[in-house]
């Protein structure tokens, strides 16, 4: 977000080889780094030599950066630039890599609403930031991932699940659709934005209206999560995604180009909802097949920037060859339309990410629902209330007469159901009850 204040004409880049392409490219390239050194190092967040690494390397890098928007270097001092945006690639993707850990093993069934609430407060920054003079802001900026990493640090002593006692399968797992799905709407978002700031066809301050329109939807979203408390975070954070990616790009192709901030913003508002389920959903998953969190959720960002990379790419080369212009961009639009709607409707549905969470019903080990309850209690670290409410639970009651029959507030009830769901590793009442009918639930192999 604050790639405007640290790069060197971010904006202004009309060919391919320019500081933030290179940016992009070595980003992909340090999640793919991550990915390969995770089964050896993972997880990341247990060594405290990667906290240094990761908090260390982005600020250097994010500091050498900003220098060359301060200073003028002799010759460029493309060798420089090239070393700082090294470190800062690689320093960003282990950074949210290690948050990922961290997301992946909290307790808490408020995860999602975490995510809007950070994401929320980064646009706050973002904008502060902007109001400040340019040196002050790259500083600060540089200052940000040491910040981070000591917050991150700190949360290491909060309330975690224990690992996956869960032995059921995912009912449908198909790495193929989820791949397709991740590059494709990659692509449309690294499409779109390249194309506003390489084109000429937009106001110069189209980008950071954009950002206030999505700004303001993603604090609205974070309070109606706080408000609403779904118990099944997940798919509250799915059902924004593709009406924002559709309804965008339809107000970037009709609206003139003054008003194209309008649609931007509801891109901007999508790819970051987007970046927040892949978050939790890659997590989630890792937690539930032990996998590595650096590879389930590295591989996940791996194919967004992928997507994001390839189609940045797209766009230098349509535009130099003249084939991508501002009377051909409407075309351009709609045929990213028919890609987020395919892939919505298509290739990766709400059920699809429902049945990632769906267990498998098999044969029941335990006779006595009251004692598959305590059973499961006991092995994912249930609380005594937790306890009772699965119990009310498993007897098919709600939520409002549970208030009524342990005497607490409906919310109360639904912050521990949302818990239970989070230590056990499903995300609605049916999958809920097929473990209880199980009496246990495991490592959550996936499917082949």
């Amino acid at each position: 977000m604050c790639s405007d204040i640290v790069l060197p004409g971010r904006v202004t880049a009309e060919t391919l080889f320019n500081p933030f392409f290179c940016i992009t490219v070595l980003t992909t390239a340090g999640y793919l780094a991550a990915v390969l050194l995770s089964r050896r190092f993972g997880p990341f967040s247990g060594r405290c030599i990667f906290y240094v690494l990761a908090g260390g390397l982005a600020a250097a890098g994010s500091l050498g950066l900003s220098s060359f928007t301060i200073v003028t270097y002799p010759g460029g001092a493309p060798l420089l630039f090239i070393a700082c945006a090294v470190m800062f690639s690689a320093g960003n993707a282990l950074l949210l890599i290690m948050w990922g850990e961290l997301w992946s093993m909290l307790a808490t069934g408020r995860v999602g609403r975490y995510l809007y609430a950070s994401y929320a407060f980064a646009f706050v920054l973002y904008f502060a930031l902007l109001a400040l003079p340019h040196v002050a802001a790259s500083i600060i900026a540089s200052l940000f991932p040491i910040v981070s990493t000591v917050i991150l640090r700190s949360s290491q002593h909060e309330p975690r699940r224990s690992p996956s006692q869960v032995d059921f399968e995912i009912e449908s797992f198909s790495p193929a659709k989820i791949a397709l799905a991740l590059v494709s709407l990659g692509a449309v978002h690294g499409f779109v934005q390249r194309f506003l700031n390489v084109s000429g066809t937009v106001p110069s301050g189209t980008i950071e209206q954009s950002l206030a329109i999505a700004g303001i939807a993603i604090a609205a979203l974070a309070v109606y999560m706080v408000v609403v408390q779904p118990a099944a975070e997940p798919f509250a954070l799915y059902k924004p995604i593709m009406p924002a990616f559709v309804i965008g790009l339809v107000l970037l192709t009709l609206l003139p180009p003054e008003n194209a901030f309008v649609g931007n913003g509801l891109m901007l508002l999508a790819i970051y909802s987007l970046d927040m389920l892949v978050m939790l959903v890659s997590t989630d998953i890792a937690f539930r097949t032990r996998e590595p969190v650096a590879l389930c959720f590295g591989l996940a960002l791996l194919g967004m920037r992928t997507g994001t990379t390839i189609a940045s790419a797209a766009v230098y080369a349509f535009t130099s060859s003249e084939l991508l212009d501002a009377q051909t961009s409407h075309v351009a639009y709609l045929v990213c339309i028919v890609i987020v709607v395919l892939i919505g409707c298509v290739v990766f549905t709400q059920v699809d990410l429902m049945k990632l969470y769906r267990p498998k019903p098999t044969e029941t080990t335990i006779d006595g629902t009251a004692a598959r309850c305590a059973h499961i209690a006991e092995i994912c670290g249930l609380t005594p209330r937790e306890t009772e409410v699965l119990q009310l639970l498993a007897a098919g009651r709600s939520a409002p007469y549970i208030s009524g029959e342990l005497y607490i507030a409906e919310s109360t009830v639904k912050h521990h159901i949302s818990s239970i769901y989070r230590k056990i590793g499903v995300y609605d009442r049916q999958s809920l009850m097929d473990v209880v009918l199980q009496g246990a639930a495991g490592k959550g192999a996936l499917a082949d």
